[in-house]
Order: structure tokens, then sequence, then C-alpha cells
């Protein structure tokens, strides 16, 4: 998807442990790879790339500003790792693309509408695959992939991937008999837990009355 969306890089030398100081100072450890283009390991400002990545996602293509670079290449989010508690990004991975050559991405899917089941209360919503692998060229992939569900208007309907309409921008690859979304009945799951609940009191009742008959002696 064609974006304005840009981020300027510093060539950066601290590696390793010692990273540690630049995220100190605000600043997120990053590498640059891609086809045709030698890795490189940058820096930028933390705040910056977290008000982009809000923005672009994975699926949306960055101009990256390289000094010693006079062109600017165009890039995609890779992957991101998080702080295991604080989920805070600690380094992120671009990928630089050509603009001419056709690229597999993963892009999500989000769900519109409202199921009239569900919207009643007599259904709740099962998610499947909620990501959908699409071929295209780098600036036709759109963010997400819309998926209507107000169809889902008995519990016996469900969503795949092949119920998605063809698009001129892009090819499915992921398999047309894929799950998206489906209706499971919420009587039957309350039903479940009620069953449940009953059944708790039985079994702990002997230990009830022992306790009452040993306070008795």
């Amino acid at each position: 998807m064609t974006t304005d969306l840009s981020l300027d890089m510093e060539i950066r030398e601290v590696t390793g442990k010692k990273v540690k100081r630049l995220r100190q100072e605000g600043l997120l450890p990053a590498t640059i790879y891609g086809k045709d283009f030698s890795p490189l390991t940058v820096q930028l400002d933390s705040r910056a790339f977290s008000t982009v990545y809000q923005q672009s996602g994975r699926t949306a293509l960055i101009k990256l500003t390289i000094p010693g670079m006079k062109k600017r290449p165009s890039a995609f989010v890779q992957d991101i790792q998080r702080h295991p508690v604080k989920r805070d990004i600690l380094h992120a991975d671009f990928r630089v693309v050509d603009l001419t050559v056709e690229i597999n991405a993963e892009v999500p899917v989000a769900l519109v509408g409202t199921s009239p089941l569900v919207e009643r209360g007599d259904a709740v919503i099962n998610h499947g695959h909620s990501t959908v692998e699409i071929r295209a060229l780098p600036e036709k992939v759109p963010q997400h992939l819309e998926l209507d569900i107000s169809v889902l208007d008995s519990l016996d309907k469900s969503i795949h991937v092949g119920d998605l309409p063809p698009h001129d921008d892009y090819v499915v690859n992921t398999a047309p008999e894929t799950l998206l979304v489906s209706l499971s009945q919420v009587r039957a799951a309350v039903a479940a837990a009620d069953e449940e609940a009953e059944e708790e009191p039985t079994a702990a009742e002997p230990a009830l009355i022992r306790k009452e008959r040993e306070e008795e002696e």
C-alpha cells in the first residue's frame, strides 16, 4: 500500500549488550536488509518509530533516509522484538523491497459488520486464521483485508478464505478451505458451564459432611 511514511536512520556502531545504552538514550537499534541490499545496522528515534509503526504495521511501505545514500529505499517492518514483561520495543528489522517485483505478504484480517446472532446474544465468534498470505507488488499490498461477518446469520454458516472476493491488486496464496470465522451457540456453552458448576458441590459434599461431624464430636 502506498503511503507517505518515512523514518530517518543513523548508522549504528554499537552492537551486542552495549545497545542497552542506546535504548536508555531513546534510540532504537535496528537492522536493514533485503535482496541485493547489503545488511546495515542502524539506530533511530524510538518515539518516531512507534508513531510510524502504529500506522504502518507490517504491511505499509516506509521510506528510509540513510546517511550516504542518495536514493531512499522502501521497506516493510519485517519483525520487532519486545521486552517480555514491559512489552517495550527493543529492536526492529526492516526488509528493503524492489517496487517492481511481486512479494508474498501476510495480511491481517479485520472483521467488519455484525452477525445478527451475535448481536442478539445467541452466538459468539470463533476466530480461525487471523492472517491471509497474498502475492502483490509492494505498493499494492493492503494493510488489512476486511471481512464482513453480517452474512453469518445462522450457526451453520462460516467464512473461509475461498469466500473472499477477488481483487485486481493481489492474488491470495492461502488455501481456499482455510477457516477464517465461524459461530458457536451461546446457550450450549452456558449449559456446559452450568453443568460443570453443578457437579462441583456434589464432589465436595463428603468433605464438608466429615468436617461437620468432626466439629460435632
